[in-house]
Formats: C-alpha cells, sequence, structure tokens
C-alpha cells in the first residue's frame, strides 16, 4: 500500500483526535494484516469507493470509545455506550475518514465514502475483498485506536 494513500489517515487521526477529545495520540509501530481481522470490543466500518477501493476499519475498546464519545457529545455525555454513544463513535470514524478523503482528493484521488457500520461484541472479525491491511495503531490517554486501512486503486 502506497505511503500517499496512508499519510492522509495518520494526519486526519491525529487532527480529529486532538481536536475533539482534547487528546495527543502518539502513532505506533505499523503492521500489515490480512482478511478476516481480528476486531476489538467496537468496529467502525466505513467503504471507500471511487479511484481508490476498500474499507477502512477502526476497533477500540468498549472503554475506549465510551471516552471518546463523552469527549464528543460534551453536556450529553454518557456513562453507558447507548444509541447516542453508538452514533457519536460512528461520526468520529466519519470525521477522520472524511478529512482523510478530502487530503486524497488534494493529491487527486477522488472517493466517496459508505455511512459508518458498527460492530459490536467480542471475538468480532471482519472480512474485506481487499485482502491486506495496514494496522495503524494511536495510542491515547484514553487508550488505543487501531485503524485498519484495506485500500487499492481502481483499475
Amino acid at each position: 500500500m502506497k505511503a500517499v494513500y496512508i499519510n492522509p489517515f495518520l494526519n486526519a487521526a491525529y487532527n480529529v483526535i486532538k481536536d475533539i477529545a482534547g487528546a495527543e495520540a502518539t502513532k505506533g509501530e505499523l503492521s500489515l494484516d490480512s482478511s478476516p481481522i481480528k476486531g476489538d470490543e467496537v468496529n467502525v466500518v466505513i467503504g471507500v469507493t471511487g479511484d481508490l477501493t476498500g474499507q477502512i476499519i477502526f476497533c477500540l475498546t468498549e472503554k475506549t470509545a465510551l471516552v471518546l464519545a463523552s469527549k464528543m457529545l460534551f453536556t450529553l455525555a454518557t456513562d453507558t455506550f447507548d444509541e447516542l454513544a453508538k452514533s457519536a463513535i460512528g461520526e468520529l470514524g466519519n470525521m477522520i475518514i472524511g478529512n482523510a478523503v478530502t487530503e486524497l482528493a488534494e493529491k487527486g484521488f477522488i472517493c466517496d465514502l459508505t455511512p459508518p457500520a458498527l460492530f459490536i461484541g467480542k471475538n468480532v472479525t471482519v472480512s474485506t475483498a481487499v485482502s491486506q491491511f495496514l494496522v495503524i495503531p494511536f495510542q491515547t490517554n484514553f487508550g488505543k485506536l487501531d485503524i485498519n486501512v484495506a485500500l487499492k486503486e481502481t483499475t
């Protein structure tokens, strides 16, 4: 996978987490994984179509998701991972991917996004048509967030 595809996701995740949660995100060591991937307790899947196709999957613990959702909801903060918190986490995924796709467009890659789908539970696995994922781990003071990027150029 080309760095030109990945750097927008790094930049977007770092900036959105900092802006929304007021937290610094530290990128861990990148790795490769193949489909299906083992998710975490909360997984946000967003499809990409256009010049690039594939999926982006955000994986985080329910505890981390709850803290990030509460940060996004301000005065509507919740202490349970209810429908409002789920919606906030889906929107967090949208914000990160939206910013990344905007940066990709500036580089000449025009893409559309599918609405986010949440998969919640233990031992979740996600299969995709793109067989290999680049795993981008981020650590915040609220917990870990893995961004799994599986993109390829449309031929």
